[in-house]
């Protein structure tokens, strides 16, 4: 059986850096692989399905967990921007595995006068096993007993949001 974590290790840095170029943007994306496909789903569209409103913390543990479950992922992983305070920019990437696992990696992007993104480096300029960038990570893998009501809103949040879901075909 393919290793999760190393999958998404490999592929998921690969393809975002891709989408961020194609797009000129770095938008946070919440990934996972089942079968043979990497799920992105951009948290941006989060708005438009849930009533005005973004993603907000809880939501994105509430709803990570979920998609864990109906998924049966066994990795998962998140990227975003951030700037450094010397204005360097770069897609913090945070991925969690079942077995509690952690891997995060810097890749540095460049923009141009307009603030868009004009490059990603390949290479991973920073990167850790133990600390994740953002530490909502460590809400992953979070055994949550929905009451009805919340699986309710889950449901119907994940029947709106799955459409919009980014596939991409891979091999293991």
């Amino acid at each position: 059986m393919t290793n999760q974590l190393e999958l998404l290790k490999q592929q998921f840095p690969k393809h975002f850096n891709r989408i961020v170029l194609q797009h000129k943007a770095v938008n946070k994306v919440i990934t996972f692989s089942e079968n043979d496909n990497l799920y992105f789903l951009f948290t941006g569209m989060f708005s438009e399905v849930n009533n005005g409103n973004g993603i907000n913390n809880e939501l994105e543990t509430y709803f990570v967990n979920y998609l864990i479950d109906k998924y049966n992922a066994q990795a998962i992983g998140r990227a975003s921007a951030y700037a450094l305070e010397d204005q360097t920019t770069f897609i913090g990437y945070d991925l969690k595995s079942a077995s509690n696992e952690i891997w995060s990696q810097q890749n540095n992007f460049q923009t141009d006068d307009e603030d868009k993104v004009t490059s990603v480096d390949d290479d991973f300029v920073n990167s850790s096993q133990t600390n994740p960038i953002n530490t909502i990570l460590h809400t992953y893998f979070e055994k949550i007993d929905f009451p009805d009501d919340t699986l309710e809103f889950l449901n119907n949040l994940h029947e709106q949001v799955k459409p919009n879901f980014h596939v991409i075909p891979i091999k293991a």
